[in-house]
């Protein structure tokens, strides 16, 4: 179950908990919207939507520009999502003042059961099928409540496939990819929006998936944050560090003991870290995904002499 108080630049939103839908909830057939199908291409994870209408699919091939696909068949691996329409308007009530989306979810072995205001569904990262019910309330649109729905199950895909969806900025310079994690409020779209000298890929979310040689590389895809400068960056990139990011007067790279910073890491894996009590198997995979990586703190301020920090420290 998620019902975890989500902090921002301005301040703490009241906290709102719940239960997503049981099983049993899916089981009468729905029609499905449409015809289309759109499909999620972040290198090896692939999440496919069918059943959609006209006006989604348009939407979501918009929003994901050169990640997404419109094939007649699934891509080998692909998770297959069948969508729906359900005649409700909401499966949380919109809240009177201004929240984060809750997202409320729940964990059945390969299973994640999904809730938010509009979207209700279930994935299986083992038999990569799953339903998303899309409601037709007004207070959410609809291509951002989906979005929200890939966001869990490209979570999930990349931990099954040894990586993991990171709630931290990146960006790719000389060829070279750098982590830069934290709560909400860390600084994340501060460093990205200081950044002259590399590619952003994203101020909020990461993709970091394995290579053949047991490092990680990060991974290009439309989760850019507030980042809107420069062409979406698409292709995999070794990572050579993770960091830390901290605020300062000055710009310097501190190194501190691998179990904390990895530790803070593993509080920014976000829609994953709340299933790690009753499935350890994923944190140990998590944790050797990140073996090889050296993770440090990062001091900032606002410009991008970091590069400077990162290069002095011999990153």
């Amino acid at each position: 179950m998620s019902g975890t108080r989500r902090t921002a630049k301005g301040g703490t939103f009241p906290e709102r908990t719940g239960e997503p839908l049981p099983f049993e909830y899916f089981a009468p057939p729905r029609e499905a919207a449409g015809t289309r199908a759109v499909e999620l291409a972040l290198d090896v994870v692939r999440i496919r939507l069918e059943g959609l209408d006209d006006a989604l699919a348009d939407a979501l091939v918009a929003r994901f520009g050169p990640y997404a696909r419109e094939e007649e068949r699934p891509a080998p691996g692909a998770l297959v999502v069948r969508c729906a329409r359900d005649r409700r308007e909401y499966y949380i009530d919109p809240p009177a003042t201004a929240e984060f989306n809750p997202v409320w979810l729940a964990f059945d072995g390969g299973r994640v059961r999904y809730l938010g205001y509009r979207t209700a569904g279930w994935f299986d990262v083992e038999r990569l099928a799953g339903e998303l019910l899309v409601a037709d309330g007004s207070y959410e649109p609809a291509p951002r409540a989906v979005e929200n729905f890939l966001r869990c199950a490209v979570a999930w895909r990349a931990v099954a496939a040894g990586g993991a969806l990171v709630h931290a900025a990146s960006a790719v310079r000389a060829g070279r990819a750098y982590l830069f994690y934290g709560s909400s409020g860390a600084g994340k779209s501060t460093l990205s929006a200081s950044d002259r000298r590399g590619r952003v890929i994203s101020d909020d979310l990461t993709l970091a998936l394995p290579r053949g040689d047991g490092g990680l590389d990060l991974v290009g895809s439309p989760f850019r944050g507030t980042y809107e400068e420069g062409a979406p960056v698409v292709g995999r990139f070794p990572l050579v560090a993770g960091f830390r990011i901290v605020q300062a007067s000055e710009a310097r790279v501190r190194a501190v003991p691998r179990a904390l910073a990895f530790g803070q890491l593993v509080a920014s894996l976000t829609f994953v870290a709340e299933a790690f009590g009753s499935r350890p198997e994923l944190f140990a995979r998590v944790e050797a995904a990140f073996a090889t990586v050296p993770l440090h703190w990062l001091e900032f301020r606002r410009d991008d002499s970091y590069w400077d920090a990162i290069e002095a420290a011999g990153l």
